[in-house]
């Protein structure tokens, strides 16, 4: 609001530094100002493009936010990181913004390799806050998506997430919303902190009716994460996948469920460790591995978390020890399990493996 570009088109000095005094910034001096524009000038003069200035403060921008919004240390438990989602939530301010997350996140994972992609987002976290219409919200990932599409040869689908702590309300709202909107959603997750399973069970078995794939993060927590919720998720929830599922290492009883359920376990190893599920070096990938339970990579929130799936591959090669065999059989898991349509499983498939 201080610089109308259509009065010279460009940013001085002292336009810029003017601006901070004016905006409490007494702090930066005019040589500090002058330092900056000449830096951020493509040809090191006392005045930028308004591309450039632009540029200037979002670069500025990312530095100044970045500790608050990503983590690259272990919190004490899951709440302590879930806490941090919520200063990424205010900038939800409209449609455009929900487009452009869509087609960055696959762009993103497009340029990382990956040729299948679920995307997940939950309406009643997206409104909070905003009063966003949840069919506006739709409608703009499904742009942002279809624009991608059309640049990058991937296939994607969409899964509806209910936030179990925003209570029964929002739960039967997004639950409606998801069968109202069936042809747009590949399936259905249940995410957010830990709550007890079985109050859902009639809002899950909607879904279940309604012929929508359904996975659901359980045992995930080191606290509230309880072996067995993992179960309750597969036999009253009609999971088919379960999110982390992790904790179901310390009951052997839930392994066996969950083996003879032929569940599907979506691992996420950073985002366990971030989360504070267990100490660096000691994930139970491996242990559930050998057990014969079908595992998938995962990055979880690559956006908070400042991890991509390359950087997976590589901790369950290096630390866990998974050989090329075992990492080629982790993508067939995820591709039999995948809530996508079976033409467009195969069609990657055929392709690429």
């Amino acid at each position: 609001e201080y610089f109308d570009p259509s009065r010279s088109g460009r940013v001085t000095v002292n336009d810029f530094h003017k601006a901070c005094q004016e905006m409490g910034m007494t702090n930066v001096t005019r040589e500090q100002a002058e330092a900056l524009i000449r830096m951020e000038s493509v040809t090191h003069t006392d005045h930028l493009t308004f591309p450039e200035f632009e540029k200037m403060l979002e670069d500025l921008m990312i530095a100044e936010l970045s500790p608050y919004v990503l983590t690259d240390r272990p919190f004490p438990d899951l709440k302590s990181l879930l806490d941090r989602f919520d200063r990424t939530q205010q900038v939800f301010k409209d449609a455009q913004t929900f487009k452009r997350i869509a087609y960055e996140s696959i762009e993103d994972a497009y340029n990382e390799g990956i040729r299948l992609l679920e995307l997940r987002f939950a309406p009643s976290f997206c409104s909070m806050g905003h009063d966003h219409d949840f069919g506006m919200v739709l409608k703009a990932i499904q742009e942002g998506v279809s624009e991608a599409k059309k640049k990058y040869d991937i296939e994607v689908g969409l899964i509806c997430i209910a936030v179990g702590v925003m209570g029964p309300e929002e739960m039967e709202k997004t639950v409606d919303f998801c069968i109202e909107n069936k042809e747009a959603f590949v399936g259905f997750d249940l995410a957010g902190a830990e709550t007890e399973l079985t109050q859902w069970t009639k809002a899950f078995q909607r879904i279940q009716d309604a012929g929508i794939s359904i996975t659901c993060h359980a045992s995930e927590d080191k606290t509230t994460g309880h072996p067995f919720n993992a179960v309750k998720a597969v036999e009253m929830l009609g999971a088919s996948r379960i999110g982390h599922g992790v904790q179901i290492i310390n009951d052997e009883k839930a392994m066996d469920a969950v083996k003879a359920h032929e569940v599907l376990l979506e691992i996420s190893v950073s985002s366990n460790y971030l989360c504070g599920c267990f100490p660096e070096g000691s994930h139970p990938a491996r242990t559930l591995w050998d057990f014969g339970i079908p595992l998938c990579i995962n990055t979880d929130d690559p956006g908070v978390m400042s991890i991509n799936l390359q950087g997976e591959y590589k901790i369950w090669r290096e630390s866990l020890g998974f050989g090329g065999e075992e990492m080629l059989l982790t993508n067939h898991h995820a591709l039999d399990h995948s809530f996508l349509p079976k033409e467009q499983v195969e069609r990657v498939r055929q392709r690429y493996f």
